[in-house]
């Protein structure tokens, strides 16, 4: 049995269609002169030469026509980056924060403005990637006085690993050979660089030595030509993809760098538990995993207890009918097909600015919010003002993501006309009264709050065993779950990554113990004193 290494699928199936290339190209390029001979012999070569010209000629204006001038990109437009532009399964598990966001977008006009001619050596290769890792450091540590270096050891290693381990599975996988090529005979080839410049020399001395046949000599000049110009628009192609590909790629290592994903392991953020959940846990007696934190919010009177109540019911809610709540209680909800979630239901508002510090403090410690308003009540003040701060709280902190917003307009059935309810109503295109001014008191609250369409529900709870819409709120939440969870990840990740305490430095202290410890061992011997050449302790020479 033989001994030989086997070559990876990919790399042995790129090399295997390169040799059959080589082999059906070569009889094909033979054509060429045995081509030319025959038209030379039989008096059509001029005809021949005639039609190759025009040809080349219609192609090249079609080229100047329709194709960009190589080195001549076009202008870079700056525009947010969608999920499908990221491309990373790390940025899509744990999420982008908008100053992460902010800075993806930088590097995309980088990427898209680079001129791939300017990368003429190693070292402006190196210059490309520090310009890239710069630009993402300015932005996500903008004002600090050096922003390149804003990260801990661990995490440049880590940043080393990750690099080291995905560029060594495209050499296996994707370079022909990669696995078999060493060091030396690789330094080998690019010392041999040069025989390239002398073989182009010899092709030009060659095309000055066959000018001894014009028509063939044109022929084959205009032939020649086409396929530089082909080859050079293919090779700019290629090469600004490449460029591209590079920078972006060092981006999104840039960004998991300094925005601290690095910091945190994906084991000790799958078993985060913050301290709000564990105490809110506690008082459910649930076991210790994250679930998803929603806030319900509003005005006293607006229905928010009954609103729990009514997304509690299926799970455990706590009474039949909870009383009007005085501070932030917390319920577990548990219903098929979404994740584990605590719903928090929270005290009215009200005048006292503590009510509004309160509220945003538990909001930063939210995934989503419910909010909640009368449709039939137009004394909207308190609430505009509580989500206006609420929006600018998270607008100051761009490396955090907002909880998405839900509107939720209860007490439909007290809108005109009065003694009507009976439910079902098509609030979509209904046409009997009642359905219009639940569609207009809905818009009039989006409006004034500044909700769109999509984020605001109508429901009804004045039957708490029948509860009207809650399934269509339900839907809604489902909706907002991906945002939501990205909000989640953002904040575990931001409390973990600040988070140290001092059985930690008691850990890291007893490692370094253990360590010097060790040293000293090896340095001197069990027997006593450091040993005299001859292996023998300094007291026993004595």
């Amino acid at each position: 049995m033989s001994d030989k290494p086997i070559a990876p699928p990919r790399a042995r199936r790129t090399a295997s269609l390169i040799l059959i290339a080589i082999g059906l190209l070569v009889p094909a390029l033979s054509l060429i002169p045995l081509g030319s001979i025959w038209l030379w012999q039989s008096g059509y070569l001029l005809y021949w030469t005639a039609f190759a010209l025009a040809a080349v000629a219609l192609v090249y204006l079609a080229q100047r026509h329709l194709l960009p001038e190589p080195g001549a990109p076009p202008a870079p437009v700056e525009e947010q980056p969608t999920e499908d532009d990221r491309g990373d399964d790390d940025a899509l598990r744990f999420g982008w924060s908008p100053l992460e966001e902010q800075a993806w977008s930088d590097v995309r006009v980088l990427a898209r403005g680079t001129d791939p001619d300017r990368i003429t050596s190693p070292e402006a290769l190196l210059a490309l990637g520090r310009e890239t890792i710069e630009i993402v450091a300015r932005r996500v540590h903008a004002g600090r006085q050096d922003p390149v270096w804003q990260f801990t050891t661990p995490e440049a290693l880590a940043i080393i690993e990750r690099v080291a381990r995905r560029l060594r599975m495209f050499v296996r996988e994707s370079v022909p050979f990669g696995d078999r090529l060493t060091v030396a005979q690789a330094l080998t080839l690019y010392r041999w660089r040069g025989a390239l410049d002398w073989a182009e020399r010899a092709y030009d001395v060659w095309r000055v030595v066959r000018l001894a046949n014009p028509a063939t000599a044109a022929a084959n000049e205009a032939r020649e030509q086409l396929s530089k110009a082909m080859m050079q628009w293919g090779r700019d192609t290629v090469s600004r993809k490449l460029t591209e590909a590079y920078v972006l790629e060092i981006g999104r290592a840039a960004i998991d760098l300094y925005g601290g994903r690095l910091r945190v392991s994906t084991e000790a953020l799958s078993g985060y538990v913050s301290e709000e959940t564990a105490a809110d846990q506690a008082a459910v007696s649930q076991t210790r995993t994250e679930p998803l934190r929603i806030l319900v919010a509003g005005q006293t009177g607006v229905g928010k207890s009954s609103l729990v109540n009514a997304l509690a019911k299926e799970a455990r809610a706590a009474t039949d009918a909870l009383p009007a709540t005085s501070a932030f209680t917390p319920y577990m909800l548990e219903r098929e097909g979404l994740p584990a979630a605590l719903v928090v239901d929270s005290p009215g508002l009200g005048t006292d600015p503590k009510t509004l510090e309160a509220l945003l403090e538990k909001a930063a410690d939210s995934d989503l919010v419910l909010w909640v308003v009368a449709a039939h009540r137009a004394d909207r003040e308190l609430d505009r003002k509580a989500l206006a701060a609420l929006r600018a709280h998270f607008a100051a902190r761009l490396n955090r993501r907002r909880p998405p917003l839900v509107l939720v307009a209860t007490h439909i059935d007290r809108l005109r006309p009065f003694g009507e309810w009976s439910p079902p109503y098509d609030l979509a295109a209904g046409n009997d009264e009642k359905a219009r001014n639940i569609r207009d008191a809905i818009a009039a609250a989006s409006a004034d709050l500044g909700f769109a369409a999509d984020e605001a529900v109508a429901v009804s709870l004045a039957d708490p065993e029948t509860p009207y819409n809650v399934e269509r709120l339900w839907e809604r939440i489902a909706d907002a779950l991906p945002e939501a969870m990205r909000a989640q990840l953002l904040r575990c990740l931001h409390e973990l990554r600040d988070t140290w305490s001092w059985r930690s430095v008691w850990s890291q202290a007893a490692g370094a113990g253990r360590t010097i410890a060790g040293a000293l061992r090896k340095e001197s011997p069990r027997s006593g004193g450091p040993r005299d050449k001859k292996g023998k302790s300094a007291s026993n020479a004595e």
